[in-house]
């Protein structure tokens, strides 16, 4: 699980570091959504946002890195709240929907 992999990176360097390239991977996906449309706010779903910081900060410097055209200290990037119950959730959220 993305918990387990978090505990193993703190002892394994190549964990660690397959983690954090994963994480600029997903932060230059985030840079063109931040280039093209601004966002406030940039969430990380699913178990991987149970990793943390060490995958959050990659990608927050893959944004700060590659968005040349404005400031983009306002852009906050998170873990969802919801982590590996997002997906359950939406569906929920998209059956009490009225048809």
């Amino acid at each position: 699980s993305t918990r387990e992999m978090a505990l193993a990176a703190e002892h394994d360097a190549s964990i660690a570091a397959a983690i954090e390239r994963s994480g600029g991977f997903i932060g230059i996906a985030a840079a063109k959504v931040v280039t093209t449309i601004h966002p406030q706010l940039i969430v990380i779903g699913g178990g991987v946002a149970e990793i943390g910081d060490r995958l959050l900060q990659p990608v927050r410097g893959q944004i700060r890195d590659r968005v040349g055209m404005f400031p983009t200290d306002d852009v906050l990037v998170e873990g969802s709240k919801l982590s590996e119950n997002a997906g359950i959730m939406g569906a929920i959220a998209l059956a009490q929907e009225p048809v």
